[in-house]
């Protein structure tokens, strides 16, 4: 399960993980089916269909894999195909239309909620989780200044990635607003250009701040910002701490220990 998971989607994916069982309480439930068709029912096709199909689903979204939400969507759609003849072959209810149509509003409001949390979360939320390069969070002081002016804007990073980071900014920005950034991260100094492409207000759960999109022009940059990611992507695979915040201090001592690690696998 990927860490930076939220926990509703966790709780969706757990739902389509047990489909077999949460689609026929849920059916059953609705459509007021009767105890007597349940092995009708459990023995069809396409409950069979539906539940492989739900439980796949539901793993990609627990792994946030780049095709559970194209599933996820062929998956709904089976249900309601597979709704229209429950209703209409088993069920009691006094009201079939309305009941299958509530059916159909529970897939939809489903789909419609996990469509938001498919967005990266506060860096680059416009763009889907599969669309953005692996994020690694830390805590870097970072000093901006807009294109054309000499005046520094003080801020911190707290995500970066080969295309781009997030800035903690007291300060605000415009959105689509080219700036320079100067920070350095394990003895290397960085120096890009980029552009505000996103903008957040503080609340209890984000900082205030903007996402940035790196615009890397030269070799050295890309070559600095990949050591960078490559480091940070071995302290995050040997401690498991994307969650936290990692001042550079940290950073080296957890690199320094794990270098050793690898030193004394590669000796034996």
């Amino acid at each position: 399960m990927k860490q930076y998971t939220s926990k509703f989607l966790k709780f969706v994916a757990a739902l389509y993980i047990g489909t077999p069982v949460t689609y026929l309480v849920t059916v059953v439930v609705l459509f007021d089916i009767a105890p007597a068709s349940y092995w009708s029912i459990l023995l069809s096709p396409g409950f069979y269909l539906v539940a492989a199909l739900g439980a796949v689903t539901g793993y990609g979204l627990w792994e946030m894999k780049r095709w559970s939400w194209y599933l996820l969507i062929l998956t709904n759609l089976l249900m309601a195909w597979e709704n229209a003849f429950l209703v209409h072959d088993y069920g009691e209810n006094h009201h079939k239309t309305l009941a299958y149509l509530a059916s159909l509003t529970l897939l939809a409001a489903l789909m419609y909620a996990v469509s938001k949390e498919i967005r990266v979360p506060y860096f680059f939320p416009r763009i889907r989780w599969w669309e953005s390069n692996p994020r690694y969070k830390l805590s870097v002081p970072v000093k901006l200044s807009r294109m054309g002016s000499d005046q520094p804007i003080e801020g911190e990073i707290l995500d970066l990635s080969l295309g781009g980071c997030f800035v903690k900014l007291r300060s605000g920005l415009r959105r689509d607003e080219l700036i320079e950034l100067n920070f350095t991260v394990f003895g290397l100094m960085i120096q890009v250009h980029g552009a505000v492409v996103w903008c957040t207000q503080s609340t209890v759960t984000h900082p205030k701040g903007v996402g940035v999109k790196f615009s890397l022009e030269t070799r050295v940059q890309k070559r600095a910002l990949k050591r960078i990611n490559q480091r940070l992507k071995k302290i995050a695979s040997l401690y498991k701490r994307q969650r936290y915040l990692l001042n550079q201090e940290d950073f080296m001592k957890q690199l320094q220990e794990l270098e050793g690690q690898l030193d004394k696998k590669t000796v034996a």
